[in-house]
């Protein structure tokens, strides 16, 4: 298995064609959006370079579906906003997340501008776990 700063360098290139950002850039803190001046069609393209690079499957709302698969009842959002619930589903699974940005407020559609490098090394670490050790390559 890879460890956390195996991947984060193999990221980084990755990043860097990308966001065209350089590696000095480049820390787990950084959020790709505020930070690293990502996108929306700059997540699509790290995605798709993460799924070649490391074989793993990234679906599109990952963070939304595991959220909402550990809520009762998966009330993850209200009137268009995410649910205290939610909010503190969400602080527990991807920790690699600015917990002072998952507050009372927050839109489902505000979440893409929260991910950070470490989100994605976590995410990949996860795939890269065999399920026999607790994770998933789904």
């Amino acid at each position: 298995m890879m460890t956390e700063t195996e991947i984060l360098e193999k990221l980084k290139p990755l990043l860097e064609e990308v966001l065209g950002v350089r590696p000095a850039e480049i820390h787990p803190h950084s959020e790709l959006v505020a930070h690293l001046g990502a996108e929306s069609i700059d997540l699509l393209d790290l995605t798709f370079r993460i799924e070649e690079a490391f074989k793993v499957r990234i679906e599109a709302n990952e963070l939304e579906r595991q959220a909402i698969n550990q809520l009762p009842g998966g009330v993850f959002e209200k009137d268009g906003q995410l649910t205290e619930e939610a909010l503190a589903e969400l602080r527990r699974a991807a920790p690699e997340l600015n917990p002072a940005k998952l507050v009372t407020g927050l839109r489902k559609a505000d979440l893409p501008a929260l991910l950070t490098v470490g989100f994605f090394v976590s995410l990949i670490q996860r795939k890269l776990t065999p399920a026999t050790e607790g994770g998933t390559d789904a």
